[in-house]
């Protein structure tokens, strides 16, 4: 019984084994999906009256649903006894990061499965399976990075296999359902709906198919090839492109970058990319297989992309950070800048090291996939969890005096927080640093749900006012841009708001036309920027924004810039419905 802990299954003894736990953690799902399903509160709830037993059955379908890939994986690879350790270890650990997610929000309809952090953990479990199993084979902590390659590409393909796999059985049981139900006969269908038949009948066919795609090693070899040499012809496109992105930005400058209100998200996207795709150029180096010199120059400079743009990443981060702390969301894209500035700065070094192309690869990602495991984990876990980190961030801007009260995002603590957010109200009540944060937190701790709800005002920051120098009005000849239109705040980062209004400049300029739309006397003011027309209606002394981004031909834009408008009445009258006003079109 010893020796065989200490050795792997066989093929045989893995079929079954991963047949077995397909259908026995199928079963569980099962009962674990109808508990919730009857217990399910009705929208909506106030979250005290959630119970926690409801909320270990979501925890526990996490746990169960996620560890059956650790077993399937690990079966035929690693041996039976380090199987075991690693996939009750793993069990306890996805059991943990659900319940600190469920504390950062802490509602009846919390989903173990999404969440601001809950996405890293797949990430986490892949890559820390990965690090062990190979270390298992290779009966070493460390394993050669030739294993390493070899098992973290051979499961990513094979996972993606197993569930386009899955997919089609259920899309052909399906086909069968619907021409049982064409003549008639729908057993088959309600025998489907049911969960003590889906549930174990999709855990069977993964379980299945990870044992297929495990003993056809040609087969999986071949797609792994394929889809590498795909991958890695594409590292010069988009090497070309971020290339061309940086010469563009010494002319432009980073101010039409921060404009985009997304330029960390898309600047960490292409250094994943650059990642990705570099080492599908460099597989296991130049040693193992001839690689194109085309491939070689563009991974060199890639590195440099992936420097440059983690970079920009952190800076545009600390912008935002500075201006407005911490929260849940810049917390998470502050784990992705720390990850990126690492490979930025490792493969940098690795691209100019002389001597073999791009050696110091190796050792660097096998270091820097231990380092994503102890950053995610903690990220995941109360060590750092960013519910907290913001809450502490935020409360001491407030206390500080760096926000006022009235500027401050009481929603965040009350609603996204969970229970760190709710023991920091209890303490601003108690011990705030004025009169009117402990009044405000009293009056934010009575909001029960999503209902009382208040509307975030933005700070005073984030609002724009017009200015006269930057919209150009044409139309009527000698008229001026009303006084209380430039004295009307708008919102900066808002995407319906025109550029001159945004950040009013010369470069900005908006051509704009004062004409009644609605025949009430009162002209409406019509801007133009490039080739978008906004539109706003000035109603009880309010100016309010009735029509945007509406694109004008090349034509249309010459006569708005000669003050060529007209009105004319709508082909068809609306239509009242009782109360209800119908536009035919």
């Amino acid at each position: 019984m010893l020796n065989a802990a200490k050795q792997p299954f066989s093929e045989r003894h893995a079929l079954i084994f991963r047949s077995v736990i397909g259908v026995l953690f199928g079963l569980v799902l099962a009962y674990i999906q109808t508990y919730t399903d009857a217990h399910r509160p009705d929208y909506p709830v106030d979250p005290s009256k959630i119970t926690q037993t409801y909320i270990w059955h979501q925890i526990a379908f996490l746990t169960v649903a996620l560890s059956a890939f650790i077993y399937w994986a690990g079966a035929a690879a690693m041996r039976r006894g380090t199987l075991l350790i690693w996939g009750l270890i793993s069990m306890v650990l996805i059991a943990v990061i659900a319940w600190t997610q469920y504390q950062q929000n802490p509602t009846p309809y919390f989903s173990p499965f999404w969440g601001t952090a809950t996405f890293l953990l797949y990430p986490l479990l892949f890559i820390a399976h990965e690090l062990i199993s190979s270390g298992d084979q290779a009966r070493k902590p460390i394993a050669p990075y030739s294993l390493y390659f070899d098992e973290a590409w051979k499961r990513g393909v094979q996972l993606c296999l197993c569930i386009l796999f899955t997919l089609l059985l259920w899309g052909i049981l399906w086909l069968g359902a619907s021409l049982l139900g064409f003549i008639g006969f729908d057993w088959f269908k309600k025998l489907l709906e049911q969960e003590y038949f889906s549930f174990p009948v999709t855990g069977l066919a993964l379980g299945i198919s990870v044992h297929l795609s495990d003993v056809q090693t040609k087969l999986l070899a071949n797609v792994r090839a394929l889809i590498l040499g795909v991958l890695s012809w594409l590292l010069p496109v988009i090497v070309l492109v971020g290339l061309i992105f940086t010469v563009s930005l010494c002319f432009s400058g980073l101010e039409p970058l921060w404009k985009t209100k997304a330029a960390t998200a898309t600047l960490l996207g292409a250094c994943l990319g650059l990642v990705l795709l570099i080492n599908a150029a460099y597989q296991q180096g130049d040693v193992e297989r001839p690689v194109n010199i085309a491939l070689k120059i563009a991974a060199r400079i890639g590195c440099g992309l992936i420097l440059i743009f983690s970079v920009l990443a952190a800076y545009a981060l600390s912008l935002r950070i500075g201006q407005y702390g911490l929260t849940p969301a810049r917390i998470m894209a502050l784990v992705g800048v720390i990850v990126a500035l690492l490979y930025g700065i490792g493969y940098a070094v690795a691209a100019v090291m002389p001597g073999r192309w791009l050696r110091l690869v190796e050792p660097l990602n096998i270091a820097f996939a231990i380092a994503k495991c102890v950053i995610f984990i903690a990220v995941l876990t109360p060590i750092a969890t960013p519910a907290r980190l913001s809450v502490n961030d935020q409360v001491a801007r407030l206390q500080s005096g760096k926000v006022a009260p009235d500027q401050f995002d009481w929603n965040l603590l009350r609603f996204e927080t969970g229970v760190y957010g709710t023991r920091a109200l209890d303490t601003l009540e108690k011990n705030g640093a004025t009169d009117a944060i402990r009044k405000k937190s009293e009056e934010t701790k009575t909001l029960k749900g999503p209902t009382d709800r208040p509307e975030f005002k933005p700070s005073p920051e984030k609002m724009m006012t017009p200015q006269s120098n930057s919209i150009r009005l044409i139309y009527p000849a000698n008229a001026q841009i009303p006084e209380s239109f430039l004295k009307t705040s708008f919102l900066s980062d808002a995407y319906n708001v025109p550029e001159c209004i945004k950040t009013p400049s010369p470069k900005s300029m908006c051509e704009a036309v004062l004409r009644d739309l609605n025949r009430d006397s009162v002209p409406e003011l019509v801007l133009k920027q490039t080739d978008q027309l906004f539109v706003y209606t000035y109603q009880n002394q309010i100016w309010t924004l009735i029509a945007s981004n509406i694109s004008l031909n090349e034509a249309a834009v010459t006569s708005f810039e000669k003050g060529n408008l007209s009105t004319s009445p709508s082909k068809w009258d609306d239509l009242l419905v009782g109360d209800q006003r119908v536009e035919l079109k």
